[in-house]
């Protein structure tokens, strides 16, 4: 069975929420019972949801009959999904902005009953939902800084510390983000222009590197000519510089893109993709 990755409207009524704390500049949600105030909460909104720390990581399990749908061998969103959604969001938000915790990164892992071996999961970066809480961030830029999937994983049941065995680092992050990034302003750029079809591209940090492939084939028979492929590359450089520099994140040493249909590979060092940004 095939998921359907399509861009997930998330409602982000939980950014809203304005950061509060208790009397006398204590937090209203302290660390040591952070667990135990996520459960009540949701409890509270009649949510099935367990939770999971992992050193600055949190991590939310959600089952939600009717937040997903399956058609046809296909997998989208279902009826439910807004909803449970917001108040799962609007609970997250509303504890990590007011706690004296160290929370870096959450995970929501959303599943369905009715659709089993399906997951879709969220992943954000707490600062990233700071800066949107006191409008540094619009809405279309934290849609671009959420990593959003959705997949089908057979019998399997996944579990919480399967899913997230580790915490995430911004680096990893950063990656996932990019690569995602990478496709969708590829697919505006070049795709709708009927110049090319865009398929997934992947991302991933290792040993100081950021290593991108670049799906990019002809949209009819034949090769991408000598201009596009500079395109394709141009566009990718010039993002990932953007990104990483509004992140302000230095600690790496290059980036690696592939484009694996010609094996054409292109290796930027730090210091040269100071030049794009």
């Amino acid at each position: 069975m095939k998921p359907v990755w399509r861009r997930l409207c998330v409602p982000l009524g939980g950014l809203a929420l304005i950061l509060t704390v208790g009397c006398h500049g204590r937090p209203t949600y302290p660390k040591a019972h952070l667990t135990e105030a996520f459960q009540t909460l949701l409890a509270e909104e009649r949510l099935h949801a367990s939770v999971r720390f992992v050193d600055h990581t949190l991590a939310v399990q959600l089952e939600q009959p009717d937040a997903l749908a399956q058609s046809g061998g296909q997998i989208g969103i279902g009826p439910a999904f807004d909803e449970a959604t917001r108040k799962t969001l609007t609970v997250i938000h509303r504890v990590l902005l007011s706690t004296d915790a160290e929370v870096r990164f959450y995970v929501l892992l959303m599943s369905d009953p009715n659709v089993p071996g399906a997951y879709l999961t969220v992943v954000r970066y707490l600062d990233d939902v700071r800066r949107a809480n006191v409008q540094m961030l619009d809405t279309p830029e934290m849609f671009a800084r959420t990593i959003f999937e959705l997949n089908f994983v057979g019998a399997n049941v996944l579990t919480l510390e399967q899913y997230v065995p580790r915490a995430i680092r911004l680096e990893e992050f950063l990656s996932w983000q990019l690569a995602r990034r990478i496709q969708h302003q590829l697919t505006e750029e070049l795709q709708q222009d009927g110049l090319v079809n865009v398929g997934r591209c992947g991302g991933q940090f290792d040993n100081g590197e950021f290593a991108f492939t670049l799906d990019v084939s002809p949209s009819t028979a034949g090769s991408l000519d000598e201009s596009t492929i500079q395109r394709v590359f141009r566009t990718a450089t010039n993002l990932i510089a953007k990104v990483l520099s509004n992140y302000r994140f230095e600690d790496f040493e290059s980036v690696r893109l592939t484009h694996p249909l010609t094996g054409r590979t292109l290796l930027l060092p730090k210091t040269r993709l100071e030049v794009f940004r």
